[in-house]
């Protein structure tokens, strides 16, 4: 999602984050934000998210819990411009809290979306804190797919997947914008669900990539096998009922365009065709993109 850089607008609901920094990177930051969000102090804070390095040591026989601002010493807030600007006009704010800025607009302030900030508090919280942050353009990440998360711990975080070959599944990146991002442990390929294939430049190939081809094709493949086994059959067994739905629910939020369009609407034909699912409304909505 790229930052809006209108410091000034209040229109997108809910309200959104702005990425401030300390400039000293004092972990006592944390403190004097919880007695704010507390309202020990009034302000209108609605909430903030610190990313921390967390080290966790054992010293005559007690955990010790050491924490840092991790490099940037970024701080998410979500509070009114208003409430923001007088914040910083409050020790010890005053001399640590600022704003940070867009390289390309350096008069307007970075703002994410609460989805973006909650997605990433959740893989933190999964992983108990201790999580490895980098910029997001060291990995990247545009030139990976976008991808949902289906099951397991990390169901419904959405992100980049870290992989050439999003078939056998991989690392899911998790953003905060352009300020911020972590991954998550290898995530199964069944879990995977992919939303948007990467765009690449790619002269030979058009408006699609090999790679993205290669993947639509071994969807194509997976269907016929289920066509195929039908066929012999004479009827759908369990195993090809599973491997549908599995393909049905990995893909059918698939965003191609172009010939990728008309390569997934007829994978997806195949797969309810090979369910006998021909009245469905899916079933009519891919038919519909067919030539």
């Amino acid at each position: 999602m790229r930052p809006n850089t209108d410091c000034n607008s209040t229109n997108n609901k809910p309200m959104p984050w702005l990425v401030m920094y300390s400039n000293n990177g004092d972990i006592g930051i944390l403190d004097n934000l919880e007695q704010k969000k507390a309202g020990k102090e009034l302000t209108g804070i609605l909430d903030f998210f610190v990313p921390l390095d967390v080290t966790r040591l054992t010293h005559d026989g007690r955990l010790i819990e050491r924490k840092r601002l991790i490099a940037g010493n970024y701080i998410f807030i979500r509070a009114t411009r208003e409430d923001i600007l007088r914040l910083r006009q409050e020790p010890p704010f005053d001399a640590t809290l600022r704003f940070l800025h867009p390289d390309t607009s350096p008069t307007g302030c970075i703002y994410i979306s609460d989805e973006e900030v909650q997605m990433m508090r959740k893989v933190v919280g999964i992983m108990g804190g201790e999580v490895e942050y980098f910029a997001p353009s060291s990995k990247e990440l545009m030139i990976s797919d976008v991808v949902r998360i289906l099951g397991g711990r990390f169901a419904g975080v959405e992100g980049y997947l870290e992989s050439v070959k999003g078939h056998e599944g991989g690392s899911v990146i998790v953003s905060l914008g352009n300020v911020l991002a972590t991954s998550t442990p290898r995530i199964p390929a069944d879990d995977i669900q992919l939303l948007f294939l990467a765009k690449v430049s790619d002269y030979g190939a058009g408006s699609y990539t090999s790679r993205a081809y290669k993947k639509v094709r071994v969807l194509i493949s997976d269907s016929e096998k289920l066509l195929e086994e039908k066929e012999r059959d004479g009827s759908l067994s369990e195993a090809s009922r599973a491997n549908a739905r599995r393909l049905l629910t990995r893909f059918s939020q698939l965003k191609p365009g172009g010939k990728l369009r008309l390569m997934h609407a007829q994978a997806i034909y195949n797969i309810l065709l090979a369910l006998g699912e021909t009245e469905s409304e899916l079933f009519l909505r891919f038919k519909n993109m067919l030539p």
